[in-house]
């Protein structure tokens, strides 16, 4: 198994199989899996502003072009033309039903929604995240309290085996 097939089983399991805790809570940007030797950040996100579950691909590390003086830098290294439909390509061959994809090439991310919701625990960990600190709710999802913290920490992450390059 490559390790890109890891990163994608690895996080579409989290996604879909894994039972979250009653009293974990996990963030909106969801679950990052880096793939150094391509330049890679996978992120798998149990929701989004439209309820749906998505796998974001980033470029990890952008080089930028300088344009010269009053000109917007642009990416040397963005996401490949094909990069977001080889990628929702995989996902398809996965098992998992793609609906749609936004950005891409010849910028820097791109994402492939999923027709599937995430597993309701994980779903309801979002939603703890979302309801903020309970100890101190003026802070809301910034609080940096022990108890906020501790949620983090309860989320259960996927185990990544070794793999081929």
């Amino acid at each position: 198994m490559t390790a890109f097939d890891t990163v994608l089983t690895a996080g579409l399991r989290w996604l879909y199989d894994t039972e979250q805790p009653d009293d974990a809570w996990q963030g909106h940007h969801g679950l990052l899996l880096p793939l150094p030797a391509a330049n890679r950040l996978y992120a798998f996100v149990a929701a989004n502003d439209w309820g749906d579950a998505v796998v974001v691909v980033d470029v990890a590390k952008i080089e930028w072009i300088d344009n010269g003086p009053n000109e917007l830098q642009t990416p040397a290294n963005p996401l490949e033309p094909d990069e977001l439909d080889v990628l929702a390509g995989e996902l398809r061959a996965l098992g998992v039903e793609v609906a749609r994809t936004w950005n891409g090439h010849p910028q820097t991310t791109g994402s492939v929604g999923l027709a599937r919701p995430a597993h309701t625990s994980l779903l309801a960990a979002v939603e703890r995240y979302h309801a903020g600190c309970r100890v101190h709710p003026k802070r809301f999802v910034f609080c940096d309290c022990a108890d906020w913290q501790a949620g983090f920490t309860r989320i259960v992450r996927p185990e990544l085996a070794p793999t081929a390059p």
